[in-house]
């Protein structure tokens, strides 16, 4: 306290920046403003600052951006088909592709079973029924057999796949979300036993409908055998429209077989009509095969009896019937996927088009779990032809020797 009446001494002046008038602050203008010392001077901020405490807290990352909501709407039912085909034409490439892969299964499955029943009908016109029976006996028919059930296990990988990988293909492309054919394989892995399941599903109540229409048209009409098969068609549609979009359910929305049923119901009963067509067309689809099947087997005997080609045309003519085997299998495959493609363009233009589900897509594309060009921790490298596949056609390999070993000379 001041007792004789002298002013008080001034204070120092502080100084302070004046910020500028565009709004913008000039950090080196600043001068430190008397006060507490900085975390590092303290004893507290010397243990931060020199670790002893912890870690400052990180910034936590920002979530990835989702992606875009489909914009794909579901057609109405008297343009689904021309919307199915023109999705075809734009998948063509990797129809294409895919094609190729599911003959080179068959090729190395089936073509065993093909090239040893050719043999056989060949060395058959030289040897009697003895001889021939002899052969069976000593082991041709355990070959036989072998290759038959590795033919066999071969059509159902070709058909399964082939219908998975259409759905992930046309599924992409419709949501302008196209996957690779290598991608479309990996899904096809990843739902190959979901995808029988729901294959069963479906046949159950369809091949109950069409015994009991068999049995009706036998005792009511028994000649008629294209009215029995449109009608088989029609009932087939009718019954099986409500299971129309298992497949999808699985492949494109990810669900398991019976979640897949539920979610079917439900779009079937969004849309019935249009449910209806797309179980028509599928079974019209499937119809077309066997008739294609058989025409086209038979345009090929035409060939080789108009080449001269057949079990009496000597070495060289064999040899060219054999290749010709081969390539009729390859092209058996390229069917089985063309057919299955076109068959389930429909069911994924409006389960897509009703549900915007593609979140099954997500496993194999973009780094997901699934995706083939990325190797995840603890998970293999992908493979086109998995071992078991290769195992398959060591099988029919050692099949064939053992079944050419075997008849007799």
């Amino acid at each position: 306290m001041n007792t004789d009446g002298a002013p008080p001494p001034a204070l120092p002046e502080v100084p302070i920046a004046t910020p500028p008038s565009d709004g913008s602050v000039e950090p080196a203008a600043l001068e430190p403003l008397p006060g507490p010392r900085p975390p590092e001077a303290s004893p507290v901020g010397a243990r931060v600052a020199s670790g002893a405490v912890g870690p400052v807290a990180q910034p936590v990352p920002a979530a990835p951006a989702m992606p875009p909501p489909l914009s794909v709407q579901a057609p109405p039912a008297r343009r689904l088909i021309g919307v199915s085909f023109d999705l075809l034409s734009r998948s063509s490439d990797e129809m294409r592709t895919a094609s190729f892969y599911i003959g080179a299964i068959l090729v190395g499955t089936v073509g065993g079973y093909a090239l040893a029943s050719w043999a056989l009908e060949v060395v058959n016109v030289h040897h009697t029924g003895a001889e021939m029976r002899r052969a069976l006996g000593g082991g041709l028919a355990g070959w036989l057999a072998l290759l038959g059930l590795v033919a066999g296990l071969g059509v159902i990988v070709a058909s399964v796949e082939s219908r998975a990988m259409a759905a992930a293909i046309l599924g992409g492309r419709f949501a302008d979300r196209p996957v690779t054919v290598r991608s479309a394989l990996a899904r096809s892995r990843a739902t190959f036993w979901r995808v029988i399941v729901a294959s069963i599903i479906v046949a159950i109540p369809l091949g109950v409908a069409q015994v009991v229409v068999a049995v009706v048209m036998a005792a009511t009409v028994p000649t008629a055998t294209e009215l029995e098969a449109a009608v088989t068609v029609l009932i087939a549609a009718f019954f099986g429209a409500p299971f129309a979009y298992l497949l999808t359910g699985v492949v494109l929305g990810d669900v398991d077989p019976l979640e897949a049923t539920r979610r079917s119901f439900r779009v079937f009963g969004a849309r019935k009509r249009a449910a209806v067509l797309v179980a028509l067309f599928e079974s019209i689809a499937q119809l077309l095969v066997l008739f294609g099947l058989s025409a086209g087997l038979d345009i090929a005997i035409r060939v080789l009896t108009t080449l001269g080609l057949g079990v009496y045309s000597g070495p060289a003519g064999i040899a060219l019937t054999s290749l010709m085997i081969v390539v009729g299998v390859f092209a058996l495959g390229t069917l089985i996927f063309t057919v299955a493609t076109i068959s389930i363009a429909p069911q994924v233009v409006m389960f897509v088009g009703l549900t915007h589900a593609t979140m099954g897509l997500d496993h194999v594309r973009g780094g997901g779990d699934r995706d083939p060009e990325v190797r995840h921790p603890g998970q293999r490298a992908f493979r086109r032809y998995t071992r078991p596949m290769l195992l398959g056609f060591v099988a029919a390999l050692v099949g064939l020797v053992g079944a050419l070993g075997a008849l007799p000379n």
